[in-house]
């Protein structure tokens, strides 16, 4: 258009020229010299030809500017961008979806999800951005900022991109990021748009970014905390709950292929720790193998050392979701990552994992917090530390990969070291019980047998409370484990002997006479007087709890032989105290009672619970004998030491015995309140053998009241938890009592000289 006004107005001037000139007296060429007389017609003709151009240029000239002339439509403005990916399925992450719209609601303009790889956050991101996009009618950016990979892309190449997506020229996409960030925020400040901006590197890529007029929202995924940006709300992903997670393996596979295999599918979820994107490659594996089942995908995941390679589908890993954010680490943070990370345990503190690293404990706490931001470590109380497992298995490859085998056996004896030395201070080991455990069985796999073993006896002295035999369980069975790998048998049989000791506290009968005779076959090779001493007196105590009185009492008479030959006067009380049990429970007082009152005159001065155990065994004998002042007396002898030592296992007999003792002289409510007192004492300290008496004796005193159903009630609970503590003799002596309810002899009478049938009270040594 401007170049047709240039070429008319051209014409135009020529055209003047002439006509002036033959006007005010020029002469024209002979051809047409004929028409001069039209000269100053055609002067006006073209004046007014000039008047009409200029208005023809001022016209033009507001079109160009249509802010100076509104009648002119304006030029049509590109469509708003409208970049979302795909919507993915969303499932199992509800609860924080209503989570983001909850802090948009509230008026945040910056919502950072931030998480562990392979969470699901940019799915979660991108679906509430579909849910929400008819909000934002000027449009959807959608930005991959590559903060995992190597090469982040540069903030000011972002903006380039955003300002080319909403129609910016060439000259306005030019300039530093100051310049770009404030045109960028200019260009959107009256805009109602939504921004993406997926795997961010850190805040300083992200702030540039940040649409900030008051329509606009923007949305963050980053593996990187990200707190710190103008008016922005936190929202951290963790593992998905085991309900979901199989929710989302069953969207993933398919409801039917679930349903076929209930247990596969939730080994599979258990395997895969909550882990969205673990679940959907197992998933989709299973899904393009229809012939499998998901028992037999388990069944390869199962190997702890495989498990990383099994989660891979085409070129979605596991690993290397790991593995990108890993490489950023610097060289400290790797080191604290891998050694810290691969803790045998679940949770650790700072000072067990400056031990394992070999670093100052400021290092590893600057290094662990790193590493929380970075999601590769949770920290879910401010004095502990822990990975998902899958992390933690990659952690220990790293550990396998870049250290050697020296370095990897040096950090497992300093944390071996670190836990004697703390179980041997003040401190104590009560908040690293589950620690020492995982550690003990990774230093057997290691060969480590030595610091195992000096680990163990450090921490059982510490094992005083009265329920403390589960744990001790465990721990010595640790121990034996690194007594066999090392053909240790003298450690062996100490080792047995206490597993025999705990399995016998825990009522599991089967169990503790299994341990203690395979003790004894070891002390018999060893021809060691004392082990042998020891382990014949488990033995004994072992058959008197399996109902085999004459065996028992067999083994704890060669044992106080044994003892009595080695002058081993506490272990001869003890010995003495489980004899006398033995004997009230075959209704034999005029054993007992000597035997007893030996044990008694060889008590030492200072006050233990042996004491206690001794009076009790005392007070039972002289019931039975028929002298109730005696038994009173020596009873509450006991119950004062139980309460001065504060001793809930001897309590809890004393209960027991001071509620028979009611019982004798028919005051049942105050047997009832006992033994109901003794339930409570034995289900707190988990002593299996303890509940089922309780039991029993409460129906005794039911049925002695005339309550058959509750004395019923009372029976079957005691049969139930023998049981299941697999001691049929106990079980059968309450059936006993149980079929004597219809019969004409009062319950009571039936009960009130076998109760000591249900004592399993053992010494305080094995």
């Amino acid at each position: 258009m401007a170049l047709l006004l240039v070429t008319v107005s051209s014409l135009l001037s020529v055209v003047l020229a002439v006509v002036v000139n033959v006007a005010t007296g020029g002469e024209l060429p002979e051809p047409v010299a004929a028409y001069g007389w039209l000269a100053w017609p055609t002067v006006a003709a073209l004046a007014l030809a000039g008047v009409g151009l200029a208005l023809w240029q001022h016209r033009l000239g507001q079109v160009d500017h249509p802010s100076t002339s509104p009648a002119l439509p304006p030029a049509q403005a590109p469509s708003p961008p409208s970049e979302l990916p795909v919507a993915p399925r969303l499932t199992g992450r509800e609860t924080e979806l209503a989570t983001v719209e909850e802090l948009v609601a509230d008026g945040a303009q910056v919502v950072s999800i931030s998480a562990v790889a392979g969470t699901g956050k940019s799915a979660l991101a991108v679906f509430y951005a579909h849910r929400v996009r008819e909000l934002f009618p000027d449009g959807q950016l959608y930005v991959a900022l590559g903060g995992a990979g190597p090469d982040p892309v540069p903030a000011q190449e972002a903006l380039i991109r955003m300002l080319r997506a909403l129609g910016r020229d060439v000259e306005e996409r030019r300039g530093t990021l100051e310049e770009l960030s404030s045109r960028f925020r200019s260009v959107v400040a009256d805009r109602r748009l939504l921004v993406v901006l997926d795997d961010a590197c850190d805040a300083a890529q992200v702030r540039p970014l940040i649409a900030a007029g008051a329509g606009c929202l923007t949305l963050v995924t980053s593996r990187r905390l990200i707190a710190d940006l103008p008016g922005g709300a936190v929202l951290t992903l963790g593992a998905l709950p085991s309900g979901q997670a199989l929710e989302l393996l069953t969207a993933t596979v398919g409801a039917d292929r679930v349903a076929a295999d209930p247990s596969g599918a939730r080994r599979l979820v258990e395997f895969c720790a909550g882990l969205p994107l673990a679940l959907r490659i197992v998933g989709s594996r299973l899904r393009a193998r229809p012939g499998w089942t998901p028992s037999a995908l388990a069944d390869r995941l199962a190997d702890e050392s495989r498990r990383l390679d099994e989660l891979r589908l085409g070129d979605r890993t596991i690993r290397s979701a790991f593995q990108s954010t890993y490489e950023e680490l610097s060289d400290v943070d790797r080191l604290v990552f891998r050694r810290a990370g691969s803790h045998p345990g679940v949770l650790f503190g700072l000072q067990s994992a400056a031990r394992r690293c070999g670093l100052d404990s400021s290092v590893v706490r600057d290094a662990l917090d790193r590493l929380v931001d970075a999601f590769l470590i949770e920290a879910p109380t401010p004095s502990s530390y822990r990975l998902h497992d899958l992390l933690r298995l990659f952690a220990g490859e790293m550990m396998e990969r870049q250290e050697t085998a020296g370095d990897r056996a040096a950090c497992l004896i300093r944390q071996l070291d670190w836990l004697r030395d703390r179980a041997g201070s003040a401190g104590g080991v009560a908040d690293e019980r589950d620690n020492i455990l995982a550690v003990l069985r990774t230093a057997v796999a290691e060969g480590l047998t030595n610091q195992a073993w000096a680990l163990v006896e450090a921490v059982h002295p510490l094992l005083t409370a009265a329920d403390d035999h589960s744990y001790r369980l465990q721990l010595w069975r640790s121990a034996e484990q690194v007594a066999a790998s090392a053909g240790d048998d003298r450690r062996r049989v100490r080792a047995l002997r206490w597993v025999s000791h705990s399995f016998g506290l825990a009522g599991e009968v089967e169990s503790e006479l299994a341990a203690a005779r395979e003790a004894v076959a070891l002390a018999e090779r060893l021809g060691d007087a004392e082990e042998l001493a020891q382990t014949v007196r488990r033995l004994g105590e072992a058959l008197r709890s399996y109902g085999r009185p004459d065996e028992a009492e067999e083994s704890l008479l060669r044992a106080l032989r044994l003892f009595q030959r080695s002058h081993a006067v506490e272990e001869e009380i003890e010995v003495r105290s489980a004899l006398g049990v033995l004997y009230n429970t075959l209704g034999r007082p005029e054993r007992s009672i000597p035997t007893l009152e030996r044990a008694a005159a060889l008590l030492p001065a200072k006050e233990t619970a042996l004491h206690g155990y001794v009076f009790l065994g005392l007070a039972a004998g002289h019931k039975i004998a028929g002298h109730p002042t005696e038994a009173a007396a020596l009873t509450r002898r006991a119950v004062d030491i139980a309460d001065r030592l504060d001793d809930e296992f001897l309590r809890g007999y004393c209960f027991h015995e001071r509620g028979w003792l009611a019982v004798e002289e028919e005051r049942h409510r105050d047997a009832e309140q006992d033994f109901r007192a003794m339930l409570e004492i034995f289900t707190r300290i988990r002593h299996g053998a303890g509940v089922g008496g309780a039991h029993h004796a409460l129906g005794a005193v039911a049925a002695a009241q005339g309550r058959p159903d509750q004395a019923a009630t009372a029976y079957r609970a005691a049969i139930g938890v023998y049981e299941r503590l697999g001691n049929v003799e106990f079980a059968n002596r309450v059936r006993s009592s149980l079929s004597a309810l219809n019969s004409t002899r009062p319950s009571a009478d039936g009960d009130r000289m076998s109760h000591d049938d249900t004592d399993p009270r053992t010494s305080s040594r094995p």
